[in-house]
Formats: structure tokens, sequence, C-alpha cells
């Protein structure tokens, strides 16, 4: 067996996932491998729609109306 280094905390990842979540998802998809995949292609398909849904296109762009616009302050101008 050998020995992994150490990460400094500027090399952690933090969206690593554990080989009990791992277990979980292939516990719930009945052991079926591709069935497992095809619900996490699913649910990432879902959250992507979710956050496209949730905000303006507009307002990301800073297009939004001149009535929706927090008013300038002097030092804005």
């Amino acid at each position: 067996m050998s020995a992994v280094a150490p990460q400094s905390p500027s090399e952690v990842d933090l969206f690593a996932v554990a080989d009990h979540e791992i277990d979980a998802v292939l516990e719930e998809a009945g052991g079926d491998a591709r069935e497992a995949i095809r619900m996490l292609l699913r649910d990432l398909a879902v959250m992507a729609a979710d956050a496209d849904a949730a905000a303006s296109r507009g307002f990301l762009r800073g297009r939004f109306s001149e009535g929706w616009r927090r008013p300038r302050t002097v030092d804005e101008l």
C-alpha cells in the first residue's frame, strides 16, 4: 500500500466524492452502473435547467429596465 502525500489547503478538492456516496448511488440504481450514470446525468440536467431559470438573463447582463434599477448616486456618475 503506497502512502499518499498530504495535500496543501490550495490543493484540496472541494468536490471530492467519498466511496460511501458512490456506493449509495449504485445501491439506489439497484447495482446497475449504467442506470446510476443515467440518474446522475438527469439530475445534472435538472439542476442546470433550474439554475438557468433562476436568474434573468437581462439582470445578469445589467440590462434590466430603468424603473427597476436602483437610483444612481453622485459618486457613481
